[in-house]
């Protein structure tokens, strides 16, 4: 039978901690095993941990010295024993079924080393927000259906569609993923487990909501809105430097090098998912470095757009309309 490690990080979570262990106390399938690791909490956070060590396997370690999020999550995934792990924060409320849902679902594909979930947005008071985690994190079905048919690596290049909290993983994954990068600012842990999973084609999903993912105003991560910049005016693009014009398109091009880099490290060079890397890099490497002389980047910008790359990278709520748009601003602004 397969066993269940559950990694918990705590820091001065007393507010919430007792809410979430009664749910993993709560559930219908109980685990072999809950790690927590504590970020040198203040408050009682110890005392409601000790509440439920006869009702759960707890190994409650304190760090001694504060690690953060990301490495306090990998020394407390370290220390587990299980054949799958799940992450877990301190202030959610998992659903009674999580455990057992996910442990079918590893039974019923073997092929597969991650899996992760939708989950119900609640309020500080554990009140729905009639509103999912998938919806916020744009997700939807047409994602959904592409994921389904091949798409993963090309929708995580897109943007994150989980959470830790969200997922599992067998430990076969961890000398792929451990250490967790930490020298890609944008990258956090969850994206960076959820893509590796999928360039090794090895990452499924489950359309059910198995935990509530709690808003409040004190935590760390939590749900953001997509950031769309400033809508600049046709006189503003006309008006700004080049430089202005072409920095965006640079820092994708060096934060996906700098992916593909590190990804290199941990999974065959021969992959063939690794070259959807190398053609976003090549888009906004030429996008970043088209001639100050309208003339010369006819050229350059036809190929891109008779390659499908301008409707490849716009994004997924943008309109047909797009591709063109941007085509026609790399050529004359």
């Amino acid at each position: 039978m397969q066993t269940i490690s559950i990694a918990l990080c705590t820091y001065n979570g007393s507010r919430f901690l007792r809410e979430q262990l009664q749910s993993l106390a709560n559930q219908t399938l109980l685990p072999f095993e809950v790690i927590i690791t504590d970020d040198c909490s203040t408050d009682d956070t110890a005392e409601i941990v000790k509440e439920f060590s006869e009702i759960l396997n707890i190994r409650f370690l304190v760090n001694g010295v504060p690690l953060k999020v990301t490495k306090n999550f990998e020394k407390a995934i370290s220390l587990c024993k299980g054949d799958i792990v799940l992450m877990c924060d301190q202030d959610d409320l998992w659903h009674r079924n999580k455990l057992e849902v996910i442990n079918r679902y590893f039974q019923q594909n073997p092929d597969k080393l991650v899996v992760f979930c939708d989950a119900e947005l609640v309020d500080e008071h554990g009140k729905s927000l009639q509103k999912n985690f998938w919806s916020v994190v744009r997700f939807h079905q047409p994602q959904i259906e592409q994921w389904k048919a091949g798409k993963e690596v090309e929708i995580l290049l897109a943007g994150n569609r989980s959470a830790g909290c969200m997922m599992a993983f067998r430990k076969e994954l961890l000398p792929f993923i451990m250490p967790f990068p930490t020298h890609i600012p944008a990258m956090i842990h969850d994206n960076w487990i959820t893509l590796v999973a999928a360039v090794l084609d090895k990452i499924g999903i489950i359309e059910d909501r198995l935990i509530s993912y709690r808003q409040h105003s004190s935590q760390q991560i939590g749900t953001r809105p997509k950031e769309t910049g400033k809508v600049l005016t046709l006189k503003e693009r006309f008006s700004r430097s080049r430089t202005e014009k072409l920095y965006p398109f640079l820092v994708k091009r060096d934060y996906f090098c700098t992916l593909k880099e590190t990804l290199e490290k941990r999974i065959e060079q021969n992959n063939e998912h690794l070259t959807k890397l190398d053609r976003i890099i090549n888009f906004y490497e030429v996008r970043g470095t088209l001639s100050p002389f309208h003339l010369a980047r006819l050229i350059p910008v036809l190929k891109l757009l008779l390659s499908g790359d301008y409707h490849l990278y716009k994004d997924q709520e943008a309109s047909w309309k797009a591709p063109f748009v941007a085509a026609i601003g790399d050529l004359l602004e």
